[in-house]
Parts: structure tokens; C-alpha cells; sequence
């Protein structure tokens, strides 16, 4: 007789397994509808991993509303896609694949369904949505920058969009003290960037360095390891040495070469905003820790590695 919960764990061994393979696997392909595929699959994955580690009503509430947006932005995503790639596009059909993937993205002035979903996952969770089920959304908006970044109206419709996001998720991490909260405002700002990272040829460096960041910051907070949570924190901020400034700093220096003097204050403006609630949660686990007893273990170490490392490949 079969074992259910033995069935059960090799059950979320593979979801986990096909969650990591599926975008790799995208990201190989030539056909854009088997992305699309691919990241339907995920999603699948995504909502049985959700509803198995999360049991109370209010959680399946946002399980299910997160299901729903996510199923209606991939219709409008197959449907506009289609029309671009194997028809004529014109300007509606492309706002629509736009808007699909900015839903998918949870950007503005679609972000709404973020926080309410953040609230309710755990730190694997968070994981797989705030970086893996980012990655087949950020290859198609890459494709279609590069395919439409001539038109002038397209283009300024990206950073407008860019800067409201960033804007939004600034202003609302400053406003929240729940710690998942304030991830999921942290990942609406950095979807700014990775934004803003498309427009300047490097959205693959700045998505790794942020990944690596966000992993180092969630096993950090698993662990209980106060130290590593602490400098991961600062290295989401983007304070210097840490790598994502540098990353900042490569998208500022295309702005400079470019001459968009404008927006790189502006940028830079919203980062020291942004900062604020970085410092804050930063200190809260700073003042945690125990000056004597510092523990630097392997975690911490290599978090210091990584981020030395990235210093020297800028």
C-alpha cells in the first residue's frame, strides 16, 4: 500500500525539481510559445506547492485570487503574443502583451496582487515567486524591448512605467513592519530596476546579483543567523561595497553615457527613499545581535565572498 505522505514529499521533490528546470529549459527556446508553455506548467507547480503548505481560508483566498490574475494575464499574454510574432501587431495589441507581462511581473499599476499574496508564503515560497516565476515574463519583455525600443513612444512608456514602479515600491515598504511585507514591496522596487536593467542591455547581471541577494537573505532569516540578515539587507539597498550597487551603477553610467541627467537623479532620489525601510529592518536584527559572540559562519562568509567577487567582475 502506498504511503501517502511519502507520495507527498516526493510529490513537492519534483515540483521543486521542475521549478528550476522549466525556466532554464525556456530560456534555451527558440519558440516563444513554448515559453509561454513552460511558464503555465510553473504556475500549475507555483499553485499546488501553495495550497499544500498553506491550509487556512485566508491563504486559498489569495492562492485563488493569485491563480485568477495569473490565468487571465496568460490568456492576454497568448492571445497578443500570437498577433505579434505571427500576424500584424499595432499599438493596442502590443500594450496588451505589455500589460499582460507587467501583470506577471506584479509592476505597476499592476503590483496590487503582491502584498496580498506575500503576506501568507513561506521563505521557499517568497523564493519562487519573487525570482523563478520572474524569469520567462523578463525574456519576453526583453524580446519585445528589443523587437520595439525604436519607437520612441514605446520606449517612453517603459520608463514611465519603470518609475512608477519604483515610486510605489518605495513609498509602500516604508509604510509596512511585517517583514514579508516589506520583501514584497522590496521586490516591486527591484522590478524598477530590473526594468531599467532591459533598457540598458544588462537585465541577466542585474537578475543574478539580485537573486543571490534575495537567496542569501531568506536562508539568513531561516537560519536565524542575525548577521548575514543584517548585510543582506544592506545589500538589497544597494549600498556600496555590496554587489547590487554596482549593478545600480553599471544602469547609471548607461543613463550618463546616454545624457538622461533627469532620470538619474530622479533614480537616485527614489533609492535613498527605498533606503529607508531597508535601514530600518536592517538595524532591528544589527541590534540583535550579540558584539561578543559574533558568529560568522559559513553563510555569512560567503555572502562576503559573493559580493567580493562581484566587485572584481564590475
Amino acid at each position: 500500500m502506498l504511503n501517502f505522505p511519502y507520495f507527498l514529499k516526493i510529490f513537492s521533490c519534483f515540483n521543486y525539481s521542475m521549478m528550476l528546470f522549466l525556466p532554464l529549459l525556456s530560456l534555451t527556446s527558440s519558440d516563444w510559445v513554448l515559453s509561454w508553455f513552460y511558464m503555465e506548467i510553473m504556475l500549475m507547480f507555483f499553485y499546488s506547492l501553495f495550497f499544500k503548505m498553506n491550509q487556512n481560508i485566508m491563504s486559498n483566498y489569495s492562492s485563488m485570487k493569485y491563480f485568477i490574475i495569473q490565468g487571465m494575464a496568460s490568456l492576454f499574454l497568448l492571445v497578443s503574443g500570437m498577433s505579434i510574432f505571427y500576424h500584424s501587431s499595432n499599438i493596442f495589441i502590443l500594450s496588451v502583451f505589455f500589460s499582460s507581462l507587467l501583470i506577471k511581473l506584479g509592476m505597476f499599476p499592476f503590483h496590487f496582487w503582491v502584498i496580498s499574496v506575500m503576506k501568507n508564503l513561506n521563505f521557499v515560497m517568497m523564493f519562487l515567486l519573487l525570482i523563478l516565476m520572474k524569469i520567462i515574463p523578463l525574456s519576453f519583455l526583453n524580446l519585445i524591448f528589443v523587437e520595439f525600443s525604436k519607437f520612441n513612444l514605446f520606449l517612453m512608456l517603459v520608463i514611465l512605467v519603470s518609475l512608477m514602479t519604483l515610486f510605489v515600491g518605495s513609498l509602500m515598504g516604508n509604510n509596512f513592519s511585517s517583514f514579508n511585507l516589506m520583501l514584497g514591496s522590496s521586490s516591486i522596487n527591484h522590478s524598477g530596476w530590473l526594468m531599467f536593467s532591459i533598457c540598458s542591455g544588462m537585465l541577466w547581471f542585474y537578475f543574478i546579483i539580485y537573486g543571490i541577494m534575495l537567496w542569501f537573505l531568506l536562508m539568513s532569516i531561516f537560519n536565524l543567523n542575525n548577521m548575514t540578515t543584517f548585510l543582506s539587507l544592506l545589500g538589497l539597498s544597494g549600498l556600496p561595497p555590496f554587489s547590487i550597487f554596482f549593478a545600480k551603477l553599471k544602469i547609471l553610467s548607461f543613463m550618463i553615457f546616454n545624457k538622461y541627467f533627469m532620470l538619474i537623479l530622479i533614480l537616485i532620489i527614489l533609492s535613498v527613499i527605498s533606503l529607508k525601510f531597508y535601514l530600518k529592518f536592517g538595524f532591528f536584527y544589527f541590534l540583535k545581535l550579540n558584539v561578543i559572540l559574533l558568529n560568522f559562519n559559513w553563510l555569512c562568509v560567503t555572502f562576503l565572498m559573493i559580493n567580493t567577487l562581484m566587485m572584481f567582475i564590475y
